[in-house]
């Protein structure tokens, strides 16, 4: 694996059960919007970038579909194989996939690309293994006026180690440059899709073990000690704290489906009320997302 690769899944790992039991949920709207737009799945080969605990690959599976995936952190690995006994869940890294070219009908990478090494390289790799006529689905937190937790991610990067300089400098959170970096591999683009995702905790201390169980999380209280960078999140969404003692925090995932072109129609409009036509591909100040749901 690459050195980011590594490091990213030590941080992963930090607190396996806390993700999978809180963060993870937040983005399964966007899961089920993705399956609901994809469909029929009975029989089709999909591949989860970026795949975690394995939670849409097991809602893919559901739906009939052979479900694969990859990440970098192997305790997530490992639970992805529990809970799909039947697919490959392999410890890797996105810029060198071990699966033969156009192995999958649908490739997706949920809020991952921006955690590879060279995302142009993981881009390309991921529309490699994707088959003629079959899709890649890629996304990413919505901008920050769309996003309550910009100021939990803002207050989290400055406790974390000074970033690498030499990583790429594209940036896979970019909306507008992602949708131009796959309009020049000739993929026949969707409109980007809208999807709702807040992320809603019933206490604080419940909103703490999600929130401090992401990889950033990990690596900005390795260096900066767990009682700041818990003083700092508690601070960041003490305004979303409701009168119950509850918090819930508006955000939106948008994603976009590339269909690898071989005389095949582009993906049609999204079925699902939960999603809507994006408004804007801009992401702001160009802050650092990371994948906390």
């Amino acid at each position: 694996m690459t050195p980011s690769a590594h490091l990213q899944g030590e941080a992963w790992g930090a607190r396996v059960l806390d993700w999978v039991q809180v963060q993870q949920p937040t983005i399964r709207p966007a899961y089920r919007a993705v399956l609901d737009e994809l469909g029929p799945w009975t029989g089709l080969p999909v591949l989860d970038l970026g795949c975690g605990a394995g939670e849409f690959a097991a809602l893919a599976g559901g739906r009939g579909a052979r479900a694969s995936g990859l990440d970098a952190c192997a305790p997530l690995v490992a639970i992805a194989r529990r809970r799909n006994p039947a697919g490959a869940f392999v410890v890797g890294d996105m810029e060198h996939l071990l699966f033969p070219d156009g192995a999958f009908s649908v490739v997706t990478a949920f809020n991952s690309l921006h955690f590879a090494d060279d995302p142009v390289a993981a881009l390309g790799e991921a529309i490699r293994v994707t088959r003629p006529g079959g899709h890649l689905v890629v996304a990413a937190w919505g901008p920050p006026h769309e996003c309550d937790a910009v100021t939990y991610l803002l207050d989290l990067g400055a406790l974390m180690p000074p970033p690498d300089v030499t990583s790429s400098r594209w940036d896979a959170t970019d909306l507008g440059a992602l949708q131009t970096l796959l309009g020049r591999y000739g993929l026949s683009l969707s409109s980007w899709r809208v999807v709702a995702c807040p992320w809603e905790f019933s206490d604080l201390p419940t909103a703490l073990r999600g929130l401090l169980s992401t990889g950033p999380a990990a690596q900005a209280i390795s260096h900066s000690g767990w009682s700041r960078v818990a003083d700092a999140v508690t601070a960041s969404i003490a305004p979303y704290r409701r009168r119950d003692g509850s918090y819930l925090l508006s955000n939106t995932c948008h994603y976009l489906i590339a269909t690898q072109t071989d005389g095949a129609p582009p993906a049609g409009p999204a079925p699902s009320s939960q999603v809507r036509p994006s408004q804007s591909n801009e992401r702001g100040d160009g802050e650092h997302q990371t994948r906390p749901g």
